[in-house]
């Protein structure tokens, strides 16, 4: 498929607005929202948030996005693994198709993978060859997506068909207005999750390069939001890069010790466990001492 026709179809889908979405610049937005954590409270710092990657082999043809070629433009129409040219991935039903490739299913048909990574990350901010030798320079640079797979080379399909998840707990320590957003290319999803309610930001199917972040400020409180991200990227240069904003300050990347793998799901303090004991046994006194 000619990269002409690839241009055009990232752009079509920019006729699909999605809500909670603003442009690249943070600002301090009238009526933030509320957002409780998870876990209230002061917790130790961490190191990074769990991690992988997954390239698939880019003449898998069997996405379920769908694409309608009267009025090119997706979600509708028939699948796009159904078209000669409809090879690789498309959106996030493939990403979620690659996941479920990755973790032994999928079943027939499901995508071919041909090199994979799994850790602990640091710092949010990956990209190809491709990405960190054409764009770098307006974008940033990015730590090379950690695949074998990578020839580094913009055009060279070995850069392309890969998806990136991130999950785990964002810690806060202090109060006040934040934002988040995420450099991507070619489509991604991001989810906060706090006590009673979750956040969600994302581009659906194949985009233009760009930062997106929530359309209204979060007023967080110390404790630990737990958050999923995933990004998914076809050919060329692709990237996937989370940062945050404080009080209205210029985009950062969410430091390594606000970052804490799924693994640290707090236990409950000694203290905690301790109260009820300490009430019984204090009820169990002050009845004695009336009897």
């Amino acid at each position: 498929m000619s990269d002409t026709r690839i241009s055009r179809l990232k752009l079509s889908v920019l006729a699909c607005a999605a809500g909670l979405l603003v442009a690249a610049a943070p600002a301090a937005l009238a009526s933030p929202l509320n957002l409780s954590p998870l876990y209230a409270g002061s917790y130790a710092s961490g190191s990074g948030a769990d991690a992988s990657f997954v390239q698939i082999d880019g003449n898998w043809q069997g996405s379920t996005v769908l694409w309608n070629e009267a009025t090119q433009s997706y979600g509708s129409g028939s699948a796009i693994g159904s078209y000669g040219w409809g090879t690789g991935l498309w959106g996030r039903a493939d990403w979620q198709a690659v996941q479920a490739a990755a973790a032994g299913g999928g079943g027939a048909g499901a995508p071919d993978i041909i090199s994979s990574w799994s850790g602990l990350s640091s710092a949010i901010n990956y990209g190809n060859g491709c990405y960190n030798g054409a764009h770098s320079a307006q974008w940033g640079p990015a730590t090379p997506v950690p695949l074998s797979q990578d020839s580094g080379v913009c055009g060279d399909d070995a850069n392309g068909n890969w998806t990136s998840h991130f999950e785990g707990f964002i810690r806060i320590t202090e109060a006040g207005l934040y934002n988040f957003s995420v450099l991507y290319d070619d489509g991604f999803f991001f989810r906060l999750l706090g006590l009673e309610e979750t956040l969600e930001i994302g581009k659906d199917f194949l985009n233009p390069r760009d930062r997106l972040g929530f359309a209204e400020d979060l007023f967080l409180t110390p404790g630990l939001y737990g958050f999923e991200l995933g990004s998914w990227n076809r050919l060329q240069a692709g990237v996937v890069d989370l940062r945050y904003s404080y009080q209205g300050s210029d985009w950062t990347l969410v430091d390594p010790q606000n970052l804490l793998p799924t693994s640290a799901v707090p236990e409950p303090s000694t203290l905690a466990l301790l109260l009820p004991a300490l009430a019984m046994l204090g009820l169990r006194r002050t009845i004695g001492r009336r009897a």
